[in-house]
């Protein structure tokens, strides 16, 4: 079940992320690195950043768990618990709204508070940012409803709705072609908004098949709503973490030179795309089994499903980070370079890439294992494990990135970044100024001291740590993915096109990779073969 889960989840978020990198090329073509396109991408995060605080992280987190407690009773029992929740939810993300739409000057000074220098970019991003502030409750439904169709055993219809979101923002993009810099902004802001609408209209047959109610109650006074908000309060922190992360990372990006936040963005992009299309998808599938197992008491289940989820989180994410690493420029030329994109920000961007690909097996361990405490409702643990990170990743930065030189700006929080800044260079003196890539390389290393947290954590918590099957899996993905690593630096290195370099050395890689794994006799080559030889047979 968790592997054909993960299998029709990872195909269609495949898609949804083709599509998406269409859209990105589309817009990193109409507006490159301006201050035009950094305005819409701190819009853009603003939503998001509260979806993960709200829904995607917290909220989901909490009602996995307690629906899957509902489900073990009786099919009407969870039915009645999901309309109560989505009401709760309905209620709070339109209040939250409302207060994007009222605050949003102080929203985008404390998340951007480099862009009060160039007013043209403060007012737009303000603008943006009340145009796009009802996505919070269109995106934080359709987290629901994907927690509840995982837990039900119907996959990818979130993944289905993605797709259609970024068919959405590429027909914005198109329309907003013709139109100035600021009018384009505009109407890819407004494409945002229509694609969250659609998203939640694709999910709707999907919830007809799970017997899904479509009307919310609002009669929220209940138990199961009071456990949900009992379970959400500490997971709010601990679940969106990654979303602090890219707050802080935001916020320290626009103190660096124009098109920082821009490179940023865009090597996220596709430093996602391995977490997206097998991370997130396994992850969604993991939490609800991992939870059936907790409320029926089955541990050996909870174990195995555990085990497996990270023995395949090495096959697939350490190939994938080595191969985005040693191919990051030329990605990187071949998805945005056109257009307004220059190849100086290829370049920049493709550094801030590899950067990120060091954390790219680290974070996905982390959320395999954080979802066996979510699972058992300990959202306790994931909180401390959360706050630590942050504080990581905030120290981090702030040693990395470079001095920070306040010149126009004198808002509170960017005197407390100074300041805290010239205290840790004080305990640490490091002498590093690698702008946005530094910020970049300490999400990674906040990635990997999370990692060892939750491990130790779940030690001494959960105990029953599969730590040889872990061990090896990972040293045999570690020498495939080596040898993959040089093979593709052998061949590469005979192309300059970036086109070339990339349908040449991804085929021989993952060919490289697949041989090598089959001599080194991993285990879970022969498992996705043979799911996939039932799954043929079946058919």
């Amino acid at each position: 079940m968790l592997l054909r889960g993960t299998a029709i989840v990872s195909a269609l978020t495949l898609l949804s992320r083709i599509a998406g990198f269409g859209r990105d090329l589309l817009v990193a073509r109409l507006l490159g690195a301006s201050i035009f396109a950094d305005a819409f991408f701190v819009a853009f995060r603003i939503p998001n950043l509260l979806r993960s605080l709200v829904a995607e992280g917290a909220l989901t987190s909490a009602f996995t768990p307690v629906f899957s407690t509902a489900l073990a009773h009786n099919k009407e029992r969870a039915k009645a618990t999901f309309r109560r929740v989505t009401g709760f939810l309905l209620i709070t993300t339109s209040l939250l709204t409302l207060l994007i739409i009222g605050f949003a000057p102080q929203v985008v000074e404390l998340l951007a508070p480099g862009f009060a220098t160039t007013q043209e970019k403060l007012s737009l991003c303000i603008t943006l940012t009340r145009i796009m502030a009802p996505y919070i409750a269109c995106v934080s439904v359709i987290a629901m409803l994907n927690a509840a169709l995982n837990t039900l055993g119907i996959f990818g219809a979130s993944a289905w709705a993605q797709v259609t979101m970024n068919i959405v923002l590429i027909i914005g993009a198109i329309i907003a072609m013709p139109f100035d810099l600021s009018t384009a902004t505009v109407i890819l802001s407004i494409s945002v908004l229509v694609g969250g609408v659609v998203q939640i209209l694709a999910q709707v047959p999907a919830c007809k098949r799970g017997d899904l109610p479509l009307l919310p109650s609002f009669r929220v006074i209940s138990r199961d709503v009071a456990d949900v908000v009992r379970l959400m309060i500490p997971a709010t922190v601990g679940a969106s973490v990654y979303q602090i992360t890219i707050f802080v990372g935001t916020l320290l990006a626009s103190l660096l030179p124009t098109g920082s936040v821009s490179w940023l963005f865009y090597a996220d992009r596709v430093a996602q795309f391995p977490i997206g299309i097998f991370s997130i998808a396994l992850a969604s599938v993991l939490l609800p089994a991992l939870a059936n197992a907790s409320a029926n008491a089955d541990a050996k289940t909870f174990n195995r499903n555990l085990s497996d989820s990270l023995r395949f989180t090495n096959f697939c994410i350490i190939p994938m980070a080595v191969g985005i690493w040693a191919l990051a420029l030329p990605i990187i030329r071949l998805l945005f370079e056109r257009g307004a994109f220059s190849y100086d920000s290829a370049l920049k961007t493709s550094y801030a890439l590899q950067a990120l690909s060091i954390g790219l097996w680290f974070s996905s361990c982390h959320s395999m294992l954080v979802r066996a405490f979510i699972a058992r409702k300990d959202t306790i643990t994931p909180t401390i494990i959360g706050l630590c990170s942050l504080a990581i990743n905030l120290c981090a930065s702030l040693l990395l990135m470079g001095p920070i030189t306040r010149g126009e700006l004198d808002g509170v929080v960017v005197k407390a970044m100074s300041n805290l800044q010239i205290s840790l260079r004080y305990l640490f003196p490091v002498e590093l100024s690698l702008g946005h890539v530094g910020l970049a390389l300490a999400s990674s290393i906040a990635a990997t001291g999370s990692l060892l947290l939750v491990a130790t954590f779940f030690c001494f918590i959960i105990g029953n740590f599969p730590t040889r099957s872990f061990l090896m899996s990972t040293m045999k993905a570690a020498i495939a993915a080596l040898v993959m690593l040089k093979t593709i630096a052998l061949t590469s290195a005979n192309f300059s096109d970036p086109l070339f370099v990339c349908l040449v050395g991804i085929p021989t890689g993952v060919i490289v990779y697949f041989l090598s794994s089959y001599i080194l006799i991993s285990q879970e080559l022969f498992d996705a073969v043979a799911v996939l030889r039932r799954r043929l047979v079946k058919r």
